[in-house]
């Protein structure tokens, strides 16, 4: 929703500008200029990468429009009551959690427990998982990024085209005013150049970072968690080592809330009336 709601104040507030100072908006539509900016980046983006790499720009560029709902305290929610569930039961009693789970790090994570792997493989297993992520995340912000770079390149260019177009073409009966239509003409070039970099590709590419950041720190989380799971820690200590990978005002307990509830089901199993 942020990253809508940005591009939509950010495009409002550039027309609302554009009217204040008595212009009109078909001042700043110019196909030509459109072109030279939007087709010299794409075309530089497909001299410049292979194209399976410049198609996946566009599967992580949505990233930034997809509603996160997995945030660290859900994750360390979600392996306390794994761990819990482990210490009652057995590990093996989680072989039927980790098909519902829609985490494919904890589900991974979690199948490895369950088949007896070695802690140091589940952690080298999980480790290049991640950096695998962080590898393709980067591919794509390196993409956007450079877009950013040739954006206002190609702006220029578009002005210098115009310019040229417009000397060639001055006259004596031109005058001044045919100077000054001729020069915001082709100024428009530069326009759009800088607001895509400014409006577009940066504000994208940075999104994309805060992305993978999330990501990271919810897989190491998720880590330390199964390995922990593994090792049959005490479901408090788990929580406990989980909430220190947030500031104290995200970390939540989780622990005391799951015990209240696994007791509270197992009451009503046991009533006549569910029976």
């Amino acid at each position: 929703m942020s990253t809508i709601l940005g591009i939509i104040i950010g495009i409002s507030l550039l027309f609302v500008a554009i009217f204040v100072e008595g212009g009109g908006i078909g001042y700043f539509i110019n196909p030509a200029s459109m072109m030279i900016v939007i087709g010299g980046v794409i075309a530089a983006i497909f001299i410049g990468f292979p194209l399976p790499r410049v198609m996946g720009v566009f599967r992580a560029a949505a990233q930034a429009f997809r509603a996160d709902i997995q945030q660290p305290s859900w994750v360390i929610g979600l392996i306390v009551r794994l761990a819990v569930k482990a210490r009652q039961q057995s590990l093996l009693a989680l072989e039927g959690e980790a098909d519902r789970i829609n985490n494919r790090f904890i589900r991974l994570g979690l199948e490895m427990v369950i088949d007896g792997q070695p802690s140091d493989l589940i952690r080298d297993v999980l480790d290049t998982e991640l950096d695998v992520l962080q590898v393709r995340h980067r591919a794509g912000g390196h993409i956007l990024r450079t877009a950013a770079k040739l954006s206002p390149a190609f702006g220029l260019i578009g002005t210098l085209i115009g310019l040229i177009s417009m000397l060639r073409s001055l006259g004596a009966e031109a005058g001044m005013g045919g100077l000054g239509k001729g020069m915001a003409i082709s100024l428009v070039s530069t326009f759009y150049g800088v607001m895509g970099t400014n409006l577009l590709f940066l504000p994208l590419a940075e999104k994309l970072r805060s992305r993978t950041d999330d990501e990271v720190l919810r897989t190491k989380i998720i880590t330390e968690g199964i390995l922990m799971l593994q090792a049959g820690a005490n479901p408090r200590v788990i929580e406990r080592k989980l909430n220190s990978f947030l500031p104290p005002d995200l970390r939540m307990s989780h622990y005391e809330k799951i015990i209240k509830k696994m007791r509270v089901e197992t009451k009503t199993e046991g009533s006549e009336e569910f029976v």
